[in-house]
């Protein structure tokens, strides 16, 4: 990317984005998933270069760039589950020239935490399914069966991958979600 070109994203985008976003950033609540090794949520928002390569490179398009409604995180990348699920193969790390992505082991990754809501969870309404234990990379690490049926989610392993939460066939609202850890 040009120098000139550089300068007028970071200045023109973060000048639109802390108007539009009243200059706050994004809590944990509401948070964004950031790619595998981001840093915590400050650190990586001063860090992050906001060039899109690891957006570019992510070979299964997960990786999305957060646009004026993200406020100060304008520019910055982030992972929708339900979208689309990262499959941890890490070439983003590969790419961050900036440091805001560090190197991590897959077992390691925690973008995110599943949560299995047992309201909609289609297990805990008699159905049998299990596709999200079946989906998960860390099988019966990261979502174990309650009773050899109910999905519930371990935080020592799961990555936040969102994986579980792309496959549920829980409808219209899914029961596996991806939320932030915010740590």
């Amino acid at each position: 990317m040009e120098r000139r070109a550089f300068i007028k994203m970071v200045f023109g985008g973060g000048i639109l984005g802390f108007l539009m976003g009243a200059g706050k950033a994004v809590s944990a609540d509401e948070g964004l998933i950031r790619p595998p090794g981001a840093e915590p949520e400050e650190l990586f928002l001063g860090t992050c270069a906001r060039c899109g390569k690891c957006a570019e490179i992510c070979p299964r398009g997960c990786i999305k760039i957060a646009h004026g409604e993200q406020g100060v995180a304008i520019g910055t990348p982030y992972i929708v589950p339900v979208e689309n699920y990262c499959d941890l193969c890490l070439k983003c790390i590969d790419v961050c020239t900036a440091g805001a992505l560090k190197p991590v082991e897959k077992e390691k990754v925690r973008m995110g935490l599943a949560q299995i809501d047992k309201d909609l969870c289609l297990a805990r309404k008699g159905e049998d399914c299990r596709v999200c234990h079946a989906a998960c990379p860390f099988y019966d690490k990261a979502i174990k069966l309650e009773d050899y049926k109910y999905p519930t989610v371990d935080p020592d392993y799961c990555t936040g991958c969102g994986r579980c939460e792309n496959v549920c066939i829980a409808s219209p609202q899914k029961a596996a979600t991806v939320k932030p850890r915010g740590d």
